[in-house]
């Protein structure tokens, strides 16, 4: 009888352990949790930021910090799709399966940076970086890039009055 309350109170233990661990990783990958922009420029103007931070961040060699790029990224990718409902059905289609595609590699990227892999890493953000050229050409032309062209527009015009 001791035996069975025993081995009763050390799996519940156990289940409590894996619990808060899974908790406190959880916690760990959602710290540089953002806000996404309202509109797919924005939207892209984030991820093509974040895309250059994780370059900076390979080529210093912090792969520690891989993962809350990485998955900055895919938040804002996954945030795509809502936000283009106006993209043709099969372009909207494909955007869908390369935000899933995109979730993947990051998963990779934060797996290979935990473990120190650079090698694995650098391949992970080279996809990444395909996947993100391919999802910009579902767009039209400058639907991604609006945002930075409409301020530089209004620049050169008020340059232009004076």
């Amino acid at each position: 009888m001791k035996a069975k309350w025993f081995v009763i109170a050390v799996l519940s233990m156990a289940l409590a352990v894996v619990r808060f661990a899974s908790a406190a990783e959880e916690h760990e990958h959602k710290e540089g949790e953002e806000k996404i922009p309202a509109t797919v420029g924005g939207i892209w103007a984030e991820v093509k930021e974040h895309e250059e931070q994780l370059g900076n961040i390979i080529a210093d060699n912090k792969l520690d910090k891989v993962h809350e790029v990485a998955f900055e990224i895919r938040d804002l990718v996954n945030a795509l799709p809502d936000k283009s409902m106006d993209l043709p059905a099969d372009k909207l289609a494909t955007l869908k399966s390369s935000a899933k595609y995109v979730a993947e590699i990051a998963k990779r990227l934060d797996e290979s940076g935990d473990a120190g892999d650079a090698v694995n890493v650098k391949a992970q953000a080279d996809r990444l970086a395909k996947l993100l050229q391919d999802i910009e050409t579902l767009y039209p032309a400058k639907t991604l890039h609006d945002t930075h062209t409409e301020g530089q527009a209004q620049t050169s015009t008020q340059q232009e009055g004076m």
